[in-house]
């Protein structure tokens, strides 16, 4: 089973992404902030982490830099939503990180599935 790491601090955002991603077969881990997915990394095998850009104690950048830095194979979905004026133009930072997709809130759960179910095919 592939495990996926849902890294936002608004909990109804990460309890949506966990039943969409269970009901579809995916182990999910929660992380609230950007240190708290560090730690769950560190010790946890990890396949693809859905990261929000803007989090408490850490922001979603720095932790996906810090991650890859970890593991070059590190997989990323990054999110953005209301704290940005253009939240699009938030997400395209991301993708210095070479992220799988990016996702601006509210998320098309539907998209999610098929992008998460592509990026963990191979």
């Amino acid at each position: 089973m592939k495990t996926i790491l849902v890294v936002d601090d608004a909990p109804m955002i990460r309890e949506l992404l966990k039943s969409v991603l269970e009901a579809e077969g995916y182990a999910v881990i929660e992380a609230a902030d950007g240190e708290e997915a560090i730690h769950i990394c560190r010790d946890t095998p990890i396949d693809l982490s859905i990261i929000d850009i803007f989090l408490p104690k850490k922001g979603g950048l720095q932790v996906m830099g810090e991650l890859i830095k970890a593991d070059s194979a590190h997989k990323f979905i990054a999110i953005s939503g209301g704290e940005a004026f253009n939240p699009e133009a938030i997400v395209e930072l991301a993708k210095v990180y070479d992220v799988v997709d990016t996702f601006t809130k509210p998320i098309d759960t539907r998209r999610l599935v098929e992008v998460v179910r592509t990026a963990l095919s191979d």
